[in-house]
């Protein structure tokens, strides 16, 4: 039924854990970068933003009571950072295997296919949830039009890219699919460069004090219906302009003024 070559089946399984090792370095070095800039503005000791998935998790859990009533951080925990995990001992596992072609036949054959199977729904999980934290993580301090414009871009284009196989079926459409693929990825260093940019001109407000940041709301003083009335007039923004210096004409609605009154 199977017959796979030992040596072939090692080097392509290295392949992808050597693609996926540089991934995770490039990806690790933009979270820490990013991370720093973040807890800069939170008030988060900076040294934390060099820990792997917590310093993410911490991101998010700041965001409670400040923008997001929950902590999303759990869910990254639980549908990002336990897959990945997961993903990277089973590649690893697959690598270490010792067997020859007959042997793959009678004892690991149920064993790839099962690995293969868990690969594909560790992977699904990830990419689903991937693509509701790109709101959850980046709408709160996306404080301009445009940046939220390009918020919804690259959210667009990461559904086409991934489904592009099933949008342009057929050979005559496969330069388009190409197109959307190559589409997403130059977007992306270019969204990179948006949330970058959004961060240190936040940092640089703050520190500044041109902008104040949101203060966490006291759960066991409001009641769910008030907590979730709080955040919305916040408009899902992480720091506001500070009323208190002349730097900022921005106005006020009611809920906003009572929310600053009470809670802040």
């Amino acid at each position: 039924m199977f017959n796979f070559d030992e040596y072939i089946l090692h080097q392509v399984l290295a392949i992808v854990i050597m693609v996926l090792l540089i991934f995770f370095i490039v990806g690790y070095i933009i979270t820490v970068v990013f991370s720093k800039i973040m807890f800069d503005i939170l008030g988060v000791r900076s040294v934390l933003a060099f820990i792997p998935f917590y310093n993410t998790y911490r991101i998010y859990k700041e965001y409670k009571g400040r923008v997001w009533k929950n902590n999303w951080g759990i869910a990254y925990i639980l549908t990002f950072a336990i897959p990945s995990a997961i993903i990277g001992a089973l590649l690893l596992f697959l690598v270490d295997l010792r067997f020859t072609t007959d042997a793959f036949k009678e004892q690991y054959a149920g064993l790839l296919i099962t690995g293969v199977v868990l690969l594909a729904v560790a992977g699904l999980v990830v990419y689903i949830f991937n693509f509701i934290m790109l709101f959850i993580m980046y709408l709160p301090i996306f404080d301009t039009k445009g940046r939220r414009v390009a918020l919804y871009i690259q959210a667009t284009l990461t559904i086409l890219s991934s489904f592009s196989g099933f949008i342009f079926q057929g050979a005559s459409n496969s330069t388009l699919s190409s197109i959307v693929s190559l589409s997403q990825l130059i977007f992306s260093i270019v969204f990179m460069v948006v949330y970058f940019v959004a961060a240190t001109d936040i940092r640089a407000r703050i520190r500044s004090g041109e902008y104040v940041l949101q203060e966490k709301l006291d759960y066991n003083m409001l009641s769910g219906y008030e907590i979730n009335s709080i955040l919305k007039a916040r408009g899902r923004r992480l720091v506001v302009p500070n009323m208190n210096n002349g730097f900022s004409d921005y106005p006020m609605n009611n809920n906003e003024e009572v929310n600053r009154i009470e809670y802040v």
